[in-house]
């Protein structure tokens, strides 16, 4: 049973004006707590008036975050920011968020157990055990949709959803893996079940190589992101050539552009989708959400054509499983 109401966020005040879109006027419930496998896990939920059969999706922080830096709850420009679009969306169509905390790595930081098994610095928790658990319970009390269930999540974050279509891919419908891509050396089965997958990367990525090989600071290798898209390809059974949209320049001052590539016509209606960001950094694509300048000097171009959260809801609503 999740436990309610241990501190309640009221989202548009005047507290939270700064770093929350005012249009979100619902109630957020932040610092739940699971018990899973006799440890206590945190989450902040977002549950829309009418939750009946309404989908869910996961949103995921990267490494050394944490969920409330991911939804500008912190005070602090995380370099996911923009996630807290997703705010904006789940009140406008009804949409459940689940935004768990990864457990700590260190005495500050946290993160996700992914698939890199030459990733020394990833949490050894049973994260895809907890994901499971929760999952259960939002179906269970809220009456949630189990068909319509989507994760995302920005570098740590979104090589953790990868792993979560490998280990619950029964319970995943579709995910969205930003400036992530499968792992090199994975300690993950593959698994055989369709999940649809949508990838966003930037081809000028410092951390995580477009090319696929090492990540910075020894965070293990991973597939480019052309190896990861034919993974998925082949996995879904779409058709192996994709439709290719090159999407408006819109802001030369982001000194990038995107480019949105869509393979169509997999089992059970599964499509795989990456959204090429031509010059782009370890940043995650936003209208409404900008980068500092300092984070931009350490992360790269953010680019400023298309609002993350909008492609990938635009993605994941019309998936069913």
């Amino acid at each position: 049973m999740l436990k309610h109401l241990t501190k309640v966020a009221q989202i548009g005040c005047l507290s939270l004006f700064f770093f929350l879109p005012s249009r979100v006027d619902a109630q957020l419930m932040t610092d739940q707590k699971i018990r899973v496998a006799g440890v206590e896990r945190e989450y902040h939920l977002f549950v829309p008036d009418d939750h009946h059969n309404a989908p869910v999706v996961l949103l995921f922080h990267g490494h050394t975050n944490s969920s409330d830096e991911l939804i500008g709850l912190s005070g602090k420009r995380a370099p996911q920011a923009s996630f807290r679009v997703w705010l904006d969306i789940a009140k406008k169509d009804n949409v459940i968020l689940a935004i768990p905390n990864g457990r700590y790595v260190s005495r500050r930081e946290k993160g996700w157990n992914d698939c890199r098994a030459d990733a020394p610095t990833n949490s050894k928790a049973d994260d895809v055990l907890f994901i499971n658990k929760l999952l259960d319970s939002i179906v269970d009390e809220y009456k949630a949709n189990p068909k319509q269930v989507y994760a995302t999540g920005h570098s740590n974050g979104g090589h953790f959803a990868i792993r979560l279509a490998q280990e619950i891919p029964e319970k995943i419908t579709a995910f969205a893996a930003i400036s992530a891509s499968n792992a090199a050396n994975s300690e993950c089965k593959d698994a055989n079940i369709p999940v649809s997958a949508l990838v966003m990367n930037g081809t000028a990525d410092r951390f995580l190589p477009y090319s696929g090989g090492p990540m910075m600071a020894k965070r293990g290798d991973v597939l480019s992101t052309a190896g990861t898209l034919h993974y998925w390809i082949k996995r879904n059974g779409t058709d192996p050539f994709a439709e290719m949209d090159k999407l408006p320049d819109t802001t030369v001052k982001d000194q990038s552009r995107a480019e949105k590539y869509t393979y169509k016509n997999g089992i059970n209606n599964t499509e795989v989708v990456l959204f090429r960001i031509l010059n782009g950094g370890h940043t995650t694509p936003s209208i409404q959400v900008r980068n500092r300048r300092l984070l931009l000097r350490i992360l790269g171009n953010q680019n400023a054509d298309i609002e993350m959260a909008d492609e990938v809801w635009s993605f994941f609503k019309t998936k069913k499983k």
